[in-house]
């Protein structure tokens, strides 16, 4: 490992597999309840998500809840989003609130930004809260 590689390749390889099961689990709550299942009906997008240093990774989310989940970007993105592992984990955990996300930088957002399309992707990227179960 050198000082311009800040992370080995194995560590890279488990980042992206941490991110890529995260997401797993995040779509898939989202299908198994029922509100949100209603929701995943009508709304459907692109995204990319870039670890720095680490690598992309790709979603699919297609009107009515079928996905893919993928290494790589893909092509034609509504919104790709830049941040480190652990402020992806704070937001997708809801330690971090959608305004430190967006506004204060913690998530670098390029694309689309209208706010409902950010709230759509917001709210499947992060888990539901226990009072919505």
């Amino acid at each position: 490992m050198t000082d311009a590689e800040p992370f080995t390749e194995q560590e890279k390889e488990n980042m992206i597999e941490m991110l890529t099961d995260t997401l797993h689990a995040l779509v898939n709550e989202k299908i198994e309840n029922p509100k949100w299942k209603e929701k995943l009906e009508r709304i459907g997008f692109k995204i990319n998500l870039e670890l720095p240093s680490v690598g992309v990774i790709h979603l699919d989310l297609e009107k009515g809840g079928k996905y893919d989940i993928g290494r790589g970007p893909i092509s034609n993105p509504i919104i790709e989003i830049k941040a480190p592992l652990e402020n992806f984990f704070n937001f997708s955990s809801r330690q971090m609130s959608t305004f430190s996300a967006i506004f204060l930088g913690k998530l670098k957002i390029k694309g689309k930004r209208h706010l409902l399309t950010l709230l759509d992707v917001g709210n499947v990227l992060r888990i539901i809260p226990e009072s919505q179960l």
